[in-house]
């Protein structure tokens, strides 16, 4: 039903996304200042936007890029596994946004229902606060809210050394050539070269390392994520090779390319990564 927890572009219909987060402008609020609160109350107070300025300049103006996509994958998963709790009166709501406070006390987003939304082409609910599990307001919802989670079988967590991959690397550079280190991006043949020598030094790598392997969600399963070093002369990553576990072949597929902010961003759904390799 809903595409996004909030309005994600301009010309998006009230009626597929879930919530207005409301600011005071003439208070110097921004569109992001409840996102900016949030980030003050989580535990490690964590760096929600990206360290590179190439990296920065694909979000201009945001200050939490990585939180509010967070979120809204967040609120996409629990709206599937039902996991939004309402008041008696179902004119209140909230969902367990995964995260916690320094006290390690999971925090909450909450919300009041619009009475009249379809009447007046609204969306059907406005944020009211992010609350911990302290907070007096917790009194409206029982059950408790839970996280929203991924993870069914612990294998899928883990990179398989013993498997091979199979990737198509014609299809992979064709689609995503513009992904690739500028000195690549004018000669297909060099890069299908050079990534598939980068590929095939990822085993030797996961078995020093088996953290390299970074669990991300992407169409209702687990894949993997691992580091493809392409013209770095210092070996740090400069792509993530995507890899998805074919069970009845027993191998891995190997399905895309992402850029180490799309990387990130879909990584830190699950949990926030280790600084490894995965730090954009």
């Amino acid at each position: 039903m809903y595409e996004s927890l909030t309005k994600k572009y301009k010309d998006q219909s009230p009626r597929k996304y879930f919530a207005h987060f409301p600011f005071n402008g003439e208070e110097g609020q921004t569109w992001e200042t409840p996102f900016s609160y949030l980030s003050k109350m989580t535990r490690n107070q964590e760096e929600w936007n990206f360290k590179t300025e190439e990296f920065r300049n694909k979000y201009p103006n945001q200050n939490y890029p990585i939180l509010t996509n967070y979120l809204n994958y967040t609120f996409l998963r629990v709206v599937e596994q039902n996991k939004i709790v309402y008041s008696k009166e179902k004119d209140k709501c909230c969902f367990n946004t995964g995260l916690q406070t320094k006290r390690g006390k999971d925090i909450f987003a909450t919300f009041f229902k619009n009475g009249q939304a379809k009447d007046r082409n609204q969306c059907d609910w406005t944020f009211y606060a992010f609350i911990d599990s302290y907070s007096e307001k917790m009194q409206f919802y029982s059950p408790t809210p839970e996280i929203a989670t991924y993870i069914d079988d612990a294998n899928d967590l883990v990179f398989d050394t013993k498997l091979e991959i199979d990737t198509n690397l014609t299809h992979i550079v064709e689609q995503n050539i513009t992904r690739f280190p500028s000195i690549l991006q004018g000669n297909a043949k060099m890069a299908e070269n050079i990534i598939l020598g980068s590929i095939q030094a990822l085993k030797e790598k996961v078995k020093r390392n088996y953290k390299i392997a970074i669990p991300h969600w992407y169409e209702g399963k687990i894949q993997l994520l691992l580091p493809l070093v392409l013209t770095n002369e210092e070996n740090l990553a400069e792509l993530a090779f995507v890899i998805d576990k074919d069970k009845q072949r027993n191998i891995y597929r190997g399905k895309t390319i992402l850029t180490m902010d799309m990387a990130y961003i879909d990584a830190r759904l699950i949990t926030k990564p280790d600084d490894d390799w995965l730090t954009p």
